[in-house]
């Protein structure tokens, strides 16, 4: 899979925002403001630089403008979410698993993992020696994410050795999710947006 914009629409991307951001307090945190813009419009217009075959949000209730299915049972954990992306998904080479709490994330890691697939049945980011987000799946994945539940999410996947799994090397922010208003605070500082 090549680096040029056309070919990225051969894979697609599941934005996992169903979340009930219980350590966040009261406030939705994907609708909190980070550098001037919701943190769920960070990470979707990053996607949208991309022109992938589909982005579609898994959320907690409906939302205007934007391609999505709601989790009516978000409580159930992660897995479900992406389960339930995976199975109305349009057919694609693969797909971008994607939280919508990590407002970093840069189009060019996008682009490196993409390049990086070919042979391969997962392309993980990793830092210091620690996996991150997000992680690309192959189609040869979608059966098991289909069957996915409870909040393990496809951890379990990258770990069962019955895949062959790609490791790329990123920077810090692909392990910069929000989760309390303290790491919201943490990250909005200008220059941490890097490569």
């Amino acid at each position: 899979m090549a680096s040029k914009g056309s070919d990225m629409k051969r894979v697609s991307a599941v934005v996992l925002a169903a979340g009930t951001s219980r350590r966040f307090g009261d406030d939705d945190k994907l609708y909190a403001e980070f550098d001037g813009k919701p943190v769920l419009r960070h990470v979707l217009d990053g996607l949208a630089a991309l022109e992938l075959g589909q982005v579609l949000v898994v959320s907690r209730a409906p939302l205007e403008g934007v391609a999505h299915i709601v989790n009516p049972r978000p409580e159930d954990g992660m897995g479900r979410s992406l389960a339930l992306g995976i199975a109305v998904l349009k057919p694609c080479e693969g797909v971008f698993i994607v939280l919508a709490d990590m407002p970093l994330v840069v189009p060019d890691l996008y682009r490196k993992m993409a390049v990086a697939l070919p042979g391969h049945d997962i392309v993980v980011p990793v830092h210091n020696g620690q996996n991150g987000h997000p992680v690309l799946f192959a189609s040869t994945c979608f059966d098991d994410l289909r069957r996915l539940s409870g909040d393990h999410g496809a951890r379990d996947l990258v770990r069962s050795g019955r895949y062959r799994v790609r490791h790329v090397e990123a920077g810090a922010f692909i392990l910069a999710d929000i989760d309390t208003p303290k790491d919201l605070a943490r990250l909005r500082p200008s220059g941490t947006r890097t490569d």
